[in-house]
């Protein structure tokens, strides 16, 4: 998942084989309830970890952002959901750049795809695939 203030994105990963999918853009409903609804949408799915993009700085620091993203991982854990954390320092400008690529107008949400980038961050460091896909 990549969280925002307004909206937040999110991509559907399989870490047998390192797929990750774009699915989707929702938006942001405040802490409770987007736990709530990430909860239901994850056993829906038979997800079994919920990966939060950490939105921190170049050099690694958390920024303010990283309250929020740290708060919604806790709910998510109070409800029972499994939870991990990836830093997440310009997914969205690589997202701009996929977006780009695959031909989506310029000023389209692009929430979803760095979701898709987080998630296969993830799963590169997890060393499920070779190499980040990032670029």
């Amino acid at each position: 998942m990549d969280p925002g203030g307004r909206r937040f994105g999110l991509a559907l990963g399989d870490d047998a084989h390192g797929l990750v999918i774009p699915i989707g853009i929702h938006p942001y409903l405040g802490i409770d309830e987007t736990a709530v609804w990430l909860k239901n949408e994850a056993q829906k799915r038979g997800v079994t970890k919920i990966i939060l993009g950490l939105p921190t700085s170049e050099d690694g620091e958390e920024t303010p952002a990283c309250r929020r993203t740290r708060a919604l991982a806790e709910a998510l854990a109070d409800r029972g959901s499994k939870v991990a954390l990836q830093p997440e320092f310009l997914s969205t400008h690589g997202a701009r750049t996929r977006a780009r690529d695959i031909g989506r107008p310029r000023r389209a949400p692009v929430d979803d795809l760095a979701a898709q980038i987080i998630l296969e961050d993830y799963l590169a460091a997890l060393g499920t695939r070779p190499g980040s896909c990032r670029r």
